[in-house]
């Protein structure tokens, strides 16, 4: 079974409404991380949001068990390799901190190893196959998470 990860972060999500309200762990009560947490998980949401929609100006697949259709390096993806990515793993660290659990920056974290290493690592070893040196050379210039800078390839996946 292949779950998309807008899914999978809508899962992330409700288990951390479930573990907030029955398994919290310990708690920390700082006013300050609620509305640090709702200002970060906007922003993820919105860069998540705005790479998608690049894609689908530019026409191409944003499915991620999908054939690739383009190999886009513009917008944000001048700046990140992963900026849809980049958005849903800072979205679940804001998500985190609203609750204000250790159970939840538990499971933020267990879906960013999740989108690592399942997500980027199936999706990197796509864009190899169908790009080839191209893709070699965008990684290169553009890090995985964010900067302009060099980033290995995983191509296992």
């Amino acid at each position: 079974m292949r779950i998309n990860p807008p899914t999978l972060f809508l899962i992330l999500i409700a288990a951390i409404v479930a573990a907030d309200r029955f398994f919290p762990l310990i708690e920390f009560a700082e006013t300050w991380l609620l509305w640090g947490g709702a200002v970060i998980a906007i922003a993820g949401v919105g860069v998540s949001v705005a790479a998608k929609r690049h894609f689908q100006r530019i026409g191409t697949n944003v499915y991620t068990f999908e054939e690739p259709g383009e190999l886009v390096t513009t917008g944000l993806f001048g700046i990140s390799r992963n900026p849809m990515y980049l958005g849903l793993v800072v979205a679940a660290f804001g998500a985190a901190l609203i609750s204000a659990t250790f159970a939840a920056l538990v499971l933020s974290t267990a879906f960013t190893l999740i989108v690592r290493y399942w997500y980027v690592a199936y999706e990197e070893s796509a864009m190899l196959r169908r790009f080839g040196e191209p893709y070699q050379a965008y990684c290169r210039r553009v890090g995985r998470w964010i900067g302009r800078r060099g980033g290995e390839i995983d191509s296992r996946g």
